[in-house]
């Protein structure tokens, strides 16, 4: 089901215009999507490990490869939705006030939802905003919050620190055409000098009638370009979809780009479960790998001596 999730959301996008000044300090409340972009350790994703374990391996290996497909539509729905509060920000606002500014109600010519964007000011450095939807033929008052957080720290650069959360249940039901995802979404930001840390969550997300999904990333990225990344869900991640399996990946690389990533995969269609270890180097080349299917067969290749890290991410 990763392969089709989307959120397409239906707003009026570069309407053009430029936001007065006397609302420039709302609009350092909200994130970038490159603040909230989660980071993924290497290039390309592991093949199998040789003719002879495609069998064994190849399940436990294409997790990895879901995973970062995974990453890529986390990516796009998180900075989907944070694109849209952009492209509105940059329409002159419909009202400003000391505390408060609004933009909208938006409308785009086919589509049958309006949308209106609110933020709020609740102590110096810290905002509320809410992106709101209602049938394009409704009443203000049928507003409904799609997207809502908060943010603190705010600086021409951006907040620092934030939580919002995605109502895809909504946009669905008002446009199931262009919103096919359902579910929630809620995602958290910290950014300091050394480096930031993003966490989301998937809560049931799912297309039509297709398997859902409930995941928990954390991606943190230092400033010397090292990082990490975490990922477990719960979901259709080998096999069919009439079963749910348990998923884990660790994965941690130094500044030359060098890492480690460790996956685990058990339950539904994995049974007793699976691992995979792997090593690549600057170059995001493969140095070392290893593995374990659920038979308890081993398959391995290179020397772990390579490895960037010796032991898998805690």
């Amino acid at each position: 089901m990763w392969r089709g999730l989307f959120v397409t959301l239906v707003v009026c996008a570069g309407c053009g215009g430029t936001a007065p000044a006397s609302s420039e300090s709302f609009l350092t409340a909200l994130p970038s999507r490159q603040t909230l972009e989660v980071t993924a350790p290497t290039a390309r994703a592991p093949a199998a490990l040789s003719e002879s374990s495609v069998s064994a391996l190849g399940e436990t290996a294409s997790l990895y490869v879901l995973t970062r497909q995974m990453t890529a539509q986390v990516n796009g729905i998180v900075g989907g939705a944070l694109d849209t509060l952009g492209d509105i920000s940059r329409t002159p606002p419909a009202a400003v006030s000391d505390a408060s500014a609004v933009w909208g109600p938006f409308t785009e010519p086919l589509s049958p939802v309006a949308a209106r964007l609110l933020i709020t000011r609740v102590a110096p450095g810290s905002h509320r905003f809410v992106l709101e939807l209602r049938p394009r033929s409704g009443q203000d008052s049928d507003f409904e919050p799609f997207l809502q957080g908060a943010s603190t720290g705010a600086a021409p650069g951006g907040p620092s620190q934030g939580r919002f959360a995605l109502d895809l249940d909504l946009a669905h039901r008002l446009d199931p055409v262009a919103n096919a995802a359902e579910g929630h979404v809620v995602a958290g930001w910290t950014v300091v000098p050394a480096g930031r840390q993003v966490q989301v969550h998937l809560g049931e997300v799912h297309v039509g009638s297709g398997p859902t999904a409930t995941a928990d990333v954390v991606s943190s990225l230092l400033g010397d370009g090292s990082g990490s990344l975490v990922f477990g869900a719960e979901a259709n991640l080998v096999g069919g979809p009439e079963l749910l399996e348990t998923g884990k990946v660790g994965s941690r690389w130094n500044p030359s780009g060098a890492g480690r990533a460790d996956v685990a995969v058990h339950g539904g269609d994995a049974l007793d479960g699976g691992q995979l270890t792997e090593c690549w180097d600057a170059s995001f080349l493969r140095v070392y790998a290893r593995g374990v299917s659920p038979d308890g067969g081993v398959a391995s290749e290179g020397d772990p001596a390579t490895c960037a890290f010796s032991e898998p991410l805690r």
